[in-house]
């Protein structure tokens, strides 16, 4: 049985840099180098990847509330940007 995933192509770009060689068909591994790799494996990945993805739309999220209005502010009163900042750096270091 092979492991299925609606963003498997996504999963194996981001574990293996987009090498060549790889290729999924209805969210299954169809090529990959040295053949399609086990069920365990592609299931640790999928989970590392889940987690990463959890992580950065976090890290996104938070990024986006500095608008150049909070900036601005910022310089009157770091107090929310320092926090920010520390809300972020505590996520970026989760990767």
């Amino acid at each position: 049985m092979t492991v299925k995933c609606d963003y498997m192509g996504a999963v194996i770009g981001w574990k293996h840099n987009h090498q060549t060689g790889m290729a999924t068909a209805d969210g299954e591994i169809t090529e990959f180098p040295g053949g399609v790799p086990s069920d365990s494996d592609i299931n640790a990945w999928k989970t590392e990847y889940d987690a990463w993805k959890t992580i950065t739309d976090e890290i996104n999220r938070l990024e986006a509330q500095v608008t150049n209005r909070r900036l601005r502010e910022a310089h009157a009163d770091p107090t929310w940007l320092n926090a920010q900042e520390a809300l972020i750096a505590a996520e970026r270091a989760k990767l």
